[in-house]
């Protein structure tokens, strides 16, 4: 517990240096580097990464999704995606004993989908701020708190199993107090938000979208513990003592920032 606390206290103090440099390269330098970092662990769970060349291409197209450029070009995305899935291709065509067509699928699937899931942070940035700031700490909020919430609440009240062959040690009424823990700590740090930075915040918009957004942190959560109980995984990694590897803290967000993005589109927090 207490390497958790640490390495969770380090990670913190990492995020708040990146979101002082928020405006900055810094930001797009750190995205492009959580999602180099998170398509690797992927492709390492199932035994992908061994084929070094394979998980470099990967690699630099997983660079070049997170970008803002890559976010500028709009429609023409679409044949940089169709490209790249040409590549994965032609790696199964020459690598056809080794590289099976389901882990390249798994591979292209990943490596386009988590870059433009950590890429929702610039999105963001788009509003600038002080909406844009509400947006990110929202964001991690309802993917983060849910967790913890849901710990505690199952810790003292969890009887019934939600989905035991996934995550053993979730409950039923852990994933309720999760949800609840969510919607009544995310509005108090929404009151003190607006207190503090003096914006109106959409309160309907807001308390409607966090218990959705509470239970797309559950299905992402149990997403990725499926994939790791089908290839025997315990953790995509380890670069975060305590907590494992980056896909193992930001397996909720990566579901939660993006539908967050797109609520916020048509129903504004901030009016």
């Amino acid at each position: 517990m207490k390497t958790r606390i640490v390495s969770a206290l380090a990670g913190l103090v990492l995020l708040g240096a990146v979101l002082f440099l928020f405006e900055t390269a810094v930001l797009d330098i750190a995205v492009a580097a959580l999602s180099v970092m998170a398509v690797y662990e992927m492709l390492n769970a199932v035994g992908i990464s061994e084929n070094k060349i394979f998980t470099g291409v990967c690699a630099v197209f997983a660079a070049l999704f997170s970008t803002s450029f890559y976010q500028m070009i709009g429609s023409v995305s679409g044949y940089v995606e169709f490209s790249f899935g040409i590549v994965v291709l032609l790696f199964v065509m020459n690598h056809h004993k080794d590289l099976k067509a389901t882990d390249a699928a798994f591979a292209f699937f990943f490596t386009v989908f988590l870059p433009k899931a950590f890429s929702t942070i610039l999105l963001f940035r788009n509003y600038g701020e002080p909406v844009s700031y509400f947006l990110v700490l929202m964001s991690l909020a309802v993917a983060w708190l849910n967790d913890t919430c849901a710990y505690f609440s199952g810790y003292f009240f969890g009887k019934r199993k939600l989905c035991p062959e996934l995550s053993p040690k979730k409950t039923v009424e852990g994933a309720i107090g999760g949800v609840f823990g969510d919607l009544i700590v995310c509005c108090a740090i929404a009151f003190v938000f607006a207190k503090v930075t003096g914006v109106t915040v959409n309160w309907p918009s807001f308390a409607i979208f966090l218990p959705i957004g509470a239970i797309i942190a559950i299905f992402g959560d149990l997403a990725a513990s499926a994939i790791k109980r089908q290839y025997g995984v315990k953790d995509y990694g380890k670069i975060m003592p305590g907590h494992g590897g980056i896909m193992d803290r930001f397996d909720s967000w990566v579901f939660v920032a993006p539908i967050l993005y797109m609520w916020n589109l048509y129903f504004p927090f901030i009016v």
